[in-house]
């Protein structure tokens, strides 16, 4: 055992008897045993520092790069503040044990925070030990006995996994233009927990023969990126936490959403406002890779209060670089003063974290969308809402929407681009959208919606104002069974992929779009539907 093992143990051993002091306001990690730049695993030293921090205590993280081989958590804290170092020399989580040869789908966090107030995380690097994307040049197509293939000339930078090259297990493949844009020529999903992964030869160092049915819709010389995991596990994970603070974060890579935000049934504090500030995802500078974060960059499925993103950068995301929603149910059972709420997702009763006690719910028409009024939740449990006074002419199959827990949103001055699904996909009451630039998007670039034809997200929209964006490039390519989802570069519907259309309108309601510049996009460059009181003047449209 090395001197420095010995030290870390002593370490250990320390924080777990009691016998270190932690009631300091600011812990320097690297005096209680996480130690960087040492290719250590430093996540159980840091594990126990979390585990015995005081309400108001500073982390900080001095300069160099941190390993971590599981998910840190934090739980029941009050105005914890994590961060680190500043300038040039900067601080990087590492999160490590990436696989891309097995099949198993399910990975680690790096941060799982639930029950706290008042967080606030700033100045951190994240990344991932090895790529958890590959991609390269198409440089051919052709067809076999074994079926139509493509071949597929890598990067070197991914030399590291130059001798499994045929072991890969890629779980989706998608397509580019040179410039960057996911063009859907080909966007094949694998079922990884099936056995079911694509066949592949390896014909040299970093060539590949990739067999795939869609081959002949490729050309020489456009993009491939392969996806080798999109996992459930989100980099950071926040449930139940109220009045988050996130600033100056760059996220290299991650295989899953970036950040997720919800509820949780049983803790003293419930989500709401949340603040984003100079978050970054993309890939490094130095690197050629088309993705970085492989699902959603910011995923809200539950909050109350105000979502603030500012001055923030989505490139090369692998799905929507901000989706805010909560869940849309259907009533399953009504009596006199108590609904059954079933979750459009899953059809299962909802989850209890889905509302609380004191909660408004409202409840919109099962066909056509629109409002029939609200109800204050008494009590909950098992997907069983008792309520104050139920509107008379609420039915069953009716949609029951949360107006509490489905923030405000606003967003502004970030940029989103090279990504495959939509720029911002918002569905709240309350919306500003403003002085963003997005461009190279396969889908719109902004969708406000009330998903009630497949995701069952809700809210509908009370109040918006899009405007100062410009937008370039987006909407052309994201398909649907063969037809483009996009609808326009701006777009307001009641669904995400095709449909969505045919509510009357009122389902949304005053609707701005306003000063904003769009050009090159598909379809139409805005399109509304379902709402009542629009007002769309002084855009600048054109076409390249």
């Amino acid at each position: 055992m090395t001197r420095l093992t010995f030290f870390r143990l002593g370490i250990l051993v320390q924080l777990l008897l009691g016998w270190t002091d932690l009631s300091a306001k600011i812990i320097n990690v690297t005096q209680f045993g996480v130690l960087p730049d040492d290719g250590q695993d430093d996540r159980q030293a840091l594990q126990l520092i979390l585990d015995r921090l005081q309400d108001g205590d500073k982390i900080y993280f001095p300069a160099g790069t941190y390993s971590f081989s599981s998910s840190l958590r934090l739980s029941g804290k009050i105005g914890i503040e994590i961060y680190g170092s500043l300038g040039t020399n900067t601080s990087t989580l590492m999160a490590t044990g990436f696989d891309p040869f097995s099949s198993n789908v399910s990975w680690t966090s790096l941060l799982e925070v639930s029950d706290c107030k008042d967080l606030i995380i700033r100045d951190l690097f994240i990344d991932v030990d090895r790529p958890v994307s590959i991609n390269g040049t198409v440089v051919g197509t052709g067809e076999s006995p074994e079926g139509t293939f493509y071949v597929l000339d890598l990067l070197p930078e991914f030399s590291e996994y130059a001798d499994r090259l045929a072991e890969l297990k890629i779980m989706h493949q998608l397509s580019y233009n040179a410039d960057g844009t996911p063009n859907y020529h080909i966007s094949t999903h694998c079922d990884l927990k099936n056995g079911n992964w694509p066949h592949i030869e390896k014909l040299s160092a970093l060539r590949l023969k990739i067999y795939n049915d869609e081959a002949p819709k490729l050309s020489k010389g456009e993009l491939i990126n392969l996806r080798l995991k999109i996992t459930g596990n989100p980099c950071f994970s926040f449930l139940g936490v109220n009045t988050l603070t996130i600033r100056d974060i760059t996220i290299w890579q991650w295989p899953a959403f970036a950040m997720y935000v919800s509820d949780l049934a049983d803790s003293r504090h419930r989500s709401g406002d949340m603040t984003l500030e100079r978050i970054r995802m993309k890939p490094k500078p130095t690197s050629g890779r088309l993705m970085s974060i492989s699902a959603d960059g910011i995923h809200v499925a539950s909050m109350a209060g105000t979502f603030k993103a500012e001055h923030c950068e989505f490139v090369g995301l692998g799905d929507d670089a901000i989706n805010i929603h909560s869940r849309l149910c259907h009533i399953g059972k009504i009596s006199a003063d108590s609904v059954l709420l079933i979750n459009g997702w899953t059809k299962a009763p909802v989850e209890d974290d889905w509302a609380f006690k004191d909660d408004i719910i409202e409840f919109l028409d099962g066909k056509t969308g629109l409002p029939k009024g609200k109800a204050k939740v008494k009590f909950r449990g098992k997907g069983q809402y008792q309520l104050k006074s139920i509107p008379k002419n609420v039915n069953l199959g009716d949609f029951a929407a949360k107006d509490t827990r489905t923030p405000s949103t606003i967003i502004r001055d970030c940029m989103v681009s090279n990504s495959r699904a939509r720029g911002f996909v918002i569905q709240s009451k309350k919306v500003v959208i403003s002085n963003n630039k997005i461009w190279n998007i396969s889908g719109p670039a902004i969708l406000l919606s009330c998903d009630m034809e497949r995701w069952f997200e809700a809210t509908t929209v009370k109040k918006a104002v899009i405007t100062g964006n410009r937008i370039d490039n987006c909407g052309k390519y994201l398909r649907w069974d063969d037809t483009l989802t996009g609808y326009g570069a701006i777009a307001v519907k009641t669904g995400h992929e095709i449909g969505g259309i045919d509510k009357p309108a009122g389902v949304h309601q005053n609707i701005t779009i306003q000063a904003n510049t769009i050009s090159d996009c598909a379809n139409s460059a805005i399109f509304v539907s379902s709402t009542d009181g629009v007002k769309i003047r002084k855009n600048h449209i054109e076409l390249i």
